[in-house]
């Protein structure tokens, strides 16, 4: 394999650069959010598995889709994309055997990648602040925010990725996380109600 090829296999793993611009460059927030999705997710297909032979359905899907919204934010394409087969096959009532497989190889590549890129580089970057932003301001803001879920308008997506610092500082990390994932997935109505349990 040529050096460019396996560059573009290990951006497809985990394209830093997309998901730095999704965060607005904040590459401090951007590594605390791939440390999350290490706890959330690394062990997200044996969760699957043990649920569909519980048969739990909705909760297996919903792993699935959870996967795939993060998976986008970080900039996993095989990941995400993998997820999304696996959720519609959960949600076709197929069996999701082979596809949760893959996802597992796949998402296992990608957090050796995580794994990498925290080893090399997570513990040399302090955190950055947030911009300072007054009490109405970021009521103002997370009003908007509210208001355009509600009304499912997709500049809800510009608005997290353009005030991503703002929101990680002000929801905490965990929190912005599944807001950011779940409207990068126009999953709005969770993004909806883990914003709504903030404020």
């Amino acid at each position: 394999m040529s050096t460019s090829n396996s560059s573009a296999a290990i951006r497809q793993r985990l394209d830093v650069e997309e998901g730095l611009d999704r965060l607005m460059g904040e590459r401090s927030l951007y590594l605390q959010i791939l440390r999350r999705f290490l706890q959330d997710y690394r062990d997200a297909c044996p969760r699957i598995a043990a649920l569909l032979s519980a048969q739990l359905e909705a909760r297996a899907q919903l792993i699935a889709h959870s996967l795939k919204g993060s998976a986008g934010l970080i900039g996993a394409q095989l990941v995400h994309d993998q997820s999304v087969l696996v959720e519609n096959a959960i949600a076709a009532g197929a069996d999701c055997g082979a596809l949760l497989a893959q996802l597992d190889t796949v998402l296992h590549e990608t957090c050796a990648s995580i794994d990498n890129l925290l080893r090399d580089h997570g513990d040399n970057v302090a955190p950055g602040e947030a911009p300072a932003l007054d009490p109405a301001q970021l009521h103002a803001l997370i009003e908007e925010l509210v208001r355009l879920l509600r009304e499912g308008d997709g500049a809800a997506i510009d608005l997290v990725e353009k005030s991503a610092p703002v929101l990680a500082a002000a929801l905490g990390v965990p929190t912005f996380q599944l807001v950011a994932a779940a409207t990068h997935a126009f999953d709005f109505e969770t993004a909806l109600d883990a914003l709504e349990m903030e404020i």
